[in-house]
């Protein structure tokens, strides 16, 4: 989460009690690795993030490698979901759509959706109701109580498992919880069969906005935490009222409020630096004046009480130094802010507002010192009188001496008594270590047993889940080998086809001169229709590479029959044409008829491709 900038002594504006405030987003499983590089602060925008203090937050709600199990959930989704439209279709005959959806292949488990499946949501409150600015400032007793009323609110509305994940973060200046929601359902239909699917929408309080700030608020009510402002339905209201409907509220990130407020705050900066600089100055230079005059004073008068009180009057010019030292230090401290704000644009406006309130501050505390100086003043010559009273209370001292000389020797003789007594219960307490080894040695015996028990188990375990691991990569290996026969089912039955088209004169193979003019055209048996030729074409298209060859061996086998059966006729040819002149008219017209028949033709026709 991302949080303004530093405000101290937040105070409300608009509400009598702060707003809850519940917010989700979708989250892709892709993207979890980045949800987890901002809640471990590996990267991103830190320049709002107290680092001293990320090591307060605290995982609420974790599986082990949660991340890597929705991942595998989602994997397995897509895969088992393949499989189970797959025998859906087979089951009712749909061939056509089972070839098409080998052709598609696995797809994601869930509908088409902004952002992604899973929510990423967040619960927090004003930094006000916790106590202040920081972890620091914040009640203790109010933190805890927030804590265990959103834990108690998000295991509520995401049973059976939904909440996958929820961190509370210290580092902030507001306390608050992320969380991940996942939702899986299943639905069984016939064409689809099983299929598990994620979505969000059928929690209701993912599905429906309002309710989950209705839910919310009344949730936090015991803690003093509102429902927020009801603006949505005041829209509505207007706008049934044909009343000027509010505009609707844009959320506006932190990072980009951050930007604004750095443009703004930098034309002030200067100016205001500059006023807390020049009263910082004249600050520090009344208090090295009253430190210096207050010191000599504290001096003269401590020598001339009394020299043996030197010492301590030194020690107490030696704390006004230091004090002097520290307003110094505090003034250098002032300088350094103007570095500060230039490096920190985005809160420079809040910490001048700081700088004037430390001057003010520090000149409260100026004059606490010179008022703390004319009481150690006093104090020096109460001095005398305390050691006057302390001669007194000497003698009295040394009677209550000799009482204690007294009770001292009783007590010696009590300490005897009961060094006899310790001796006693040291035998006894020898003995019950012994039969306490005794007893650990069994227990560590039995610790054995377990142990080896416990090793064999996790070996067996191990052995299943290897187990299983093979049986799903079977498993998958199957689907993928099923698919693959059924495509190279669906191309030898295409093959078949062209074949039987290249039998029956619907195409033929035309050669040519050039590589280029090799081609299949039509034959005479060839659909009249453009478009039962385009259909022939695309259908017969992804055997093309394997067809070609065969219609072009088939060219070559008929053409080699054909030229020895040719030469044959033009030896028959040849014969009769001997015999011609012994021909009748009518005898001679036919067998120039049979002749021209029997002649080479080669016929033309764009065909369906190369």
């Amino acid at each position: 989460m991302s949080v303004h900038p530093k405000f101290d002594n937040p105070q409300s504006v608009n509400s009598p009690k702060p707003p809850i405030v519940l917010r989700f987003q979708g989250l892709h499983p892709d993207n979890l690795g980045r949800f987890d590089m901002h809640d471990h602060r590996n990267g991103g925008d830190l320049s709002h993030v107290d680092l001293d203090a990320s090591e307060l937050n605290e995982v609420l709600h974790c599986e082990p490698k949660w991340q890597e199990t929705i991942k595998a959930e989602v994997a397995a989704a897509r895969r088992n979901n393949f499989r189970e439209r797959m025998e859906a279709l087979r089951k009712r005959g749909r061939k056509a759509e089972r070839e098409a959806l080998i052709a598609e292949g696995e797809s994601d488990p869930w509908r088409r959706c902004v952002g992604g499946p899973l929510r990423e949501g967040i619960l927090t409150v004003n930094k006000e109701w916790f106590g202040g600015t920081g972890q620091a400032e914040w009640d203790t007793a109010k933190v805890a109580a927030f804590k265990q009323t959103a834990m108690e609110f998000l295991l509520k509305h995401f049973p059976e498992g939904q909440l996958r994940y929820a961190n509370a973060h210290h580092d902030e200046e507001a306390f608050h919880i992320h969380f991940v929601a996942v939702v899986w359902t299943e639905k069984v239909t016939a064409n689809r069969g099983r299929q598990m699917l994620l979505q969000a929408s059928l929690n209701s309080l993912l599905k429906n906005y309002e309710h989950a700030q209705d839910l919310a608020g009344e949730a936090f009510t015991a803690l003093g935490i509102a429902r927020g402002e009801r603006r949505a339905e005041a829209r509505r209201v207007a706008k049934e009222a044909g009343e000027n409907v509010p505009k609707k509220r844009r959320h506006i990130p932190p990072s980009e409020w951050r930007a604004d407020q750095r443009a703004t705050g930098y034309e002030k900066s200067s100016e205001i630096l500059e006023v807390a600089q020049s009263k910082s100055k004249e600050m520090i230079e009344d208090g090295r004046t009253v430190g210096k005059a207050t010191i000599r004073k504290s001096r003269k008068r401590a020598v001339k009480e009394a020299r043996r009180r030197k010492e301590a009057a030194t020690r107490e010019v030696a704390a006004a130094e230091r004090r002097r030292k520290e307003e110094e230090r505090a003034a250098e401290s002032a300088r350094k802010e103007r570095g500060d704000a230039e490096a920190t644009l985005g809160i420079i406006a809040e910490k001048s507002a700081n700088i004037a309130q430390t001057a003010q501050v520090a000149a409260g505390e100026l004059q606490q010192v010179k008022t703390a100086l004319s009481v150690e003043v006093g104090k020096l010559q109460g001095a005398r009188a305390e050691t006057e009273q302390a001669k007194a209370g000497l003698a009295d001292v040394l009677v209550k001496v000799e009482g204690a000389a007294l009770e001292r020797d009783q007590v010696r003789d009590e300490v005897a008594e009961q060094g006899h007594k310790l001796d006693r219960l040291r035998s006894a307490a020898k003995k019950e270590r012994e039969d306490l080894l005794q007893a650990e040695e069994k227990v560590q015996s039995l610790k054995s047993a377990r142990q080896a028990e416990a090793e064999a188990l996790n070996k067996e375990k191990k052995k299943r889940a290897a187990v299983e691991a093979e049986l799903v990569d079977v498993e998958a290996k199957v689907v993928t080998a099923e698919a693959k026969l059924s495509k190279a089912l669906s191309l030898m039955k295409t093959l078949a086809e062209g074949i039987d088209m290249l039998g029956g004169a619907v195409l033929r193979w035309m050669p040519g001169p050039k590589p280029s003019e090799k081609k299949l055209v039509w034959g005479p048996d060839a659909p009249k229709t453009k478009e039962d030729r385009r259909r022939i074409a695309t259908r017969i298209k992804p055997v093309m590479p394997k067809l070609m060859p065969l219609a072009q061996s088939i060219r070559r086998t008929i053409e080699e029959t054909l030229s020895r059966e040719r030469a044959e006729i033009a030896a028959d040819a040849a014969y009769v044409l001997e015999q011609r002149e012994n021909m009748e008219a009518e005898q001679r017209a036919e067998l120039t008829r049979i002749l021209n028949a029997h002649a080479q033709t080669d016929p033309m026709s764009d065909g369906p491709g190369t």
